[in-house]
């Protein structure tokens, strides 16, 4: 089964029918054939940014983390300790540039279990990952979209 792993950009896309890439994340996660990996960092960072940035942020953040929990279309993955290592890595390395932590743990964690679709609206994650990603060709299917 073909799985997608999910920057937090589509994820709060999705549950924030305001945001400007509502519609595209909305359909690209509905017409999604296969898994989509939600990294444990992302679910931290799209409750955060919903609960703190979103009118009625906390019934959207309820609403998400039923979805991510449920049975269904999404699966929870946890970084292992290499993970977290690679994720230092790439966050040392371009420390000058805006790849932080959770970005990091999204693309280590693409490199581990070999998942070469990735949702993110990030275009810097687009720039940066590419060039440093051990896993190519990366695919980033909203931008084919």
């Amino acid at each position: 089964m073909k799985s997608l792993l999910c920057d937090s950009g589509p994820l709060i896309a999705t549950f924030n029918d305001l945001d400007p890439d509502f519609a595209k994340c909305v359909r690209m996660l509905n017409e999604w054939q296969g898994r989509v990996l939600v990294p444990e960092p992302v679910v931290g960072e799209v409750c955060n940014y919903l609960r703190n940035n979103v009118r009625n942020g906390p019934l959207l953040e309820v609403r998400f983390l039923q979805a991510v929990t449920e049975p269904g279309d999404f699966e929870i993955v946890n970084p292992v300790p290499e993970d977290r290592e690679r994720a230092l890595e790439l966050s040392t390395r371009l420390v000058s540039g805006p790849l932080g932590y959770v970005d990091g743990i999204v693309l280590a964690m693409a490199e581990r279990l070999k998942v070469s679709d990735i949702a993110t609206v990030d275009y810097k994650f687009l720039g940066m990952a590419t060039p440093v990603s051990r896993l190519q060709p990366l695919r980033f299917v909203l931008q084919e979209s």
